[in-house]
């Protein structure tokens, strides 16, 4: 069996409740909180039928100190419900971002021409790079590169981007450079560029916050475009991206193994351009990032918070 990681954590809050709720029920194409909630009466017209008191256990991804623990849960039939009862609302709203989302974002791609293109980025978990043969005290000295990804869809074409940066903050900066760079380079690739719509994740650190929409401003007034952002439902923002960022770290640790020394994010684009020619992947380098803070620096001092930023799905 593949292992399987990254669930959405509103859809596994109900798929623990159910399961624990279906080892009680005896009845197939259980598809509703309704019919399970009758499969557990004799009598629907009857409600104290319900065996009340049997106790049963189920499992529920919290929050401790600001990691996630799939914590056990011991009560009753009712209680485990009344859990599930509590959730339905918010999951349904959940469920209804995710499809509208998705929806969006297809047929963005399939409207996209040399005037309208369509955008998805994303961070890929930062690449810890490692040597071969290495000695064991040099496990904790391993030193890590990010990498960004990013596709654009135009037409029948794609391009695949990949930056690689030395700096792992993935701070507002960082975010900005990479922007600066990416929306230069796709102005070159499509002259008659009018309209950019940018999909991504709602990672409040990086891409859903007051910082990045102000630089959204400046940058359609700098490259002259009409530019949209667009959030993902939270845990549903997969893509073709993550296998830019999968396949790029794949070629770069194999050349580890086979003996290739990657000591940073310039020795990383080396080897990755060595082995591939389908993704254009370049460096950031610190010096870009640190001009980048002076320049975005004073901008960023005036911006004011938004309320309700991560509550809202903006479009």
């Amino acid at each position: 069996m593949s292992h399987r990681s990254c669930l959405c954590v509103y859809h596994e809050s109900i798929n623990l409740l159910l399961k624990a709720l279906s080892k009680q029920i005896q009845c197939p194409d259980l598809n509703t909180l309704q019919t399970f909630s009758l499969a557990l009466v004799c009598d629907e017209e009857d409600e104290k039928l319900i065996d009340q008191k049997k106790e049963i256990k189920w499992y529920q991804w919290i929050l401790n100190e600001g990691l996630a623990k799939k914590q056990e849960f011991n009560g009753t039939i009712q209680q485990c419900l009344a859990d599930l009862q509590e959730k339905i609302k918010p999951f349904l709203w959940h469920v209804f971002i995710k499809r509208q989302q998705a929806s969006y974002f297809e047929q963005m791609k399939s409207s996209t021409n040399d005037e309208t293109v369509c955008l998805q980025v994303d961070f890929s978990e930062d690449f810890r790079m490692d040597i071969q043969d290495a000695i064991q005290g040099s496990y904790y000295s391993k030193k890590s590169v990010s990498l960004f990804t990013s596709h654009v869809w135009c037409s029948s074409q794609g391009f695949s981007f990949v930056y690689v940066l030395d700096n792992c903050t993935h701070d507002k900066y960082c975010i900005s450079t990479i922007l600066d760079q990416l929306f230069d380079e796709i102005k070159k690739k499509f002259k008659n560029l009018q309209n950019l719509h940018v999909f991504s994740d709602g990672a409040a650190q990086q891409f859903k916050q007051r910082f990045l929409f102000r630089n959204l401003c400046r940058l359609a007034d700098l490259f002259q475009i009409e530019l949209s952002w667009h959030y993902f439902a939270t845990s549903h923002g997969k893509g073709v991206v993550d296998g830019l960022g999968a396949t790029v770290k794949r070629l770069v640790y194999s050349a580890i193994l086979a003996g290739q020394h990657c000591n940073s994010a310039a020795d990383f684009v080396v080897i990755a351009k060595s082995k591939t020619n389908a993704i254009e992947i370049s460096e950031i380098k610190q010096h870009f990032i640190d001009d980048s803070m002076a320049k975005m620096e004073p901008i960023f001092k005036s911006v004011k918070p938004i309320p309700e930023t991560k509550k809202n799905s903006f479009n």
